[in-house]
């Protein structure tokens, strides 16, 4: 009973303690306003203390931040002309030096502290705002919910199969943002689906997981270099995924569908046990309409009573226990952990493909 007692205050104390420092966060950040200047024009009023990301957003400028706005994907390059604070060591880690001599910053982590002057590239300045309605969800997986929002007004979403939208959340103090992969068919323009994995003490997952339909969020996009285009299909796809890094892949598969794969198609899926695997009868009944098409699962923890007979281990693992005849041109597609796509890449190099030829894209999923 004691140790129960302990252990008990123990954890209201470091719940305090957290709460005490997110509120002095937020009461120590700096206020005031600064003015920011994009691209030569004219300068806009900010709040000082954010960081340079939304602020940018604030102005109708949406940069691809896959990372969540962490610093760790390094997709949200800019050049700050004056007014930029420090360099962080995540920046000296992305940019190479003579980057970071040239001005360049990674919005994420500039803080807007006094007068900032930015400069965007052009090719990030097509993304847009959206919003979006929710109109049904539905569990798919223990922990994975699709998703399935319609655009309102009279925009459009355009997007390539393997590209994402970034989801934004406003909390008390700071609105902060996800990357999740559309997974559905890029011949929809006015819908999208996302797979949304909650993952827990994710921010913006628990939110999404909770909403219901007739519910809006704000989206914007679409971003990512990981995405199928004409020359892809012209030769054979290997298509590898770790759990809900399965979303993209979904959209790039439809668009193989409606044109009935004209090359070779493999789809390798790892998850943990089998409520984790989730569209396997879809692949399934796919494989047996299409002869271009194998899909091959795996699960690294299959429980006694699911009765799986299918492949154990890590999907790299089956990966290279399999026989591909990877001609120079094949493409492949990798998403999901960090860890796997590493192991997945060396298993492709070994097998003869080029790496430059292994396309993947880095997710936080919180």
């Amino acid at each position: 009973m004691q140790i129960l007692l302990v252990i008990l205050i123990v954890n209201a104390f470091v719940l305090i303690l957290c709460a005490l420092v997110a509120v002095s966060g937020h009461l120590l950040r700096q206020t005031g306003e600064a003015d920011m200047k994009i691209n030569q024009q004219e300068a806009r009023k900010v709040a000082c203390g954010q960081a340079l990301l939304p602020a940018l957003a604030e102005a109708c400028i949406y940069l691809p931040a896959a990372c969540g706005g962490k610093g760790t994907c390094g997709r949200c390059e800019v050049k700050v002309a004056s007014g930029g604070s420090s360099v962080t060591p995540m920046e000296t880690i992305l940019l190479a030096p003579e980057r970071l001599q040239a001005l360049a910053r990674l919005a994420c982590q500039v803080k807007v502290r006094q007068n900032i002057e930015v400069e965007v590239p052009a090719g990030l300045l097509a993304a847009k705002l959206f919003c979006a309605r929710l109109a049904a969800a539905r569990m798919v997986a223990e922990d994975i919910k699709t998703l399935e929002f319609g655009i309102e007004g009279d925009d459009e979403l355009n997007f390539s199969p393997g590209q994402y939208v970034q989801v934004y959340y406003q909390m008390p103090w700071e609105k902060v943002m996800r990357a999740y992969s559309i997974s559905s068919p890029a011949s929809a323009k006015k819908t999208f689906s996302l797979d949304i994995q909650r993952v827990s003490g994710g921010i913006v997952s628990s939110y999404l997981h909770q909403l219901r339909p007739g519910d809006t969020i704000e989206v914007s996009g679409p971003f990512g270099d990981m995405f199928l285009h004409d020359d892809h299909i012209k030769s054979p796809i290997i298509l590898v995924a770790g759990g809900v890094g399965l979303a993209p892949l979904r959209s790039m598969l439809e668009m193989l569908r409606e044109i009935d794969f004209p090359q070779p198609v493999w789809l390798f899926h790892g998850a943990r046990s089998r409520k984790n695997l989730y569209c396997e009868e879809y692949f399934r009944e796919l494989a047996r309409q299409h002869a271009a098409f194998s899909y091959l699962p795996a699960l690294s923890n299959p429980m006694l009573e699911e009765g799986w007979v299918g492949s154990r281990g890590m999907i790299h693992e089956l990966l290279e226990k399999h026989e591909i005849e990877l001609a120079a041109m094949a493409t492949a597609f990798v998403c999901g952990p960090g860890p796997m796509m590493q192991a997945v890449e060396k298993v492709l190099v070994a097998k003869g493909l080029p790496s430059d030829r292994i396309l993947t894209d880095p997710f936080d999923f919180a």
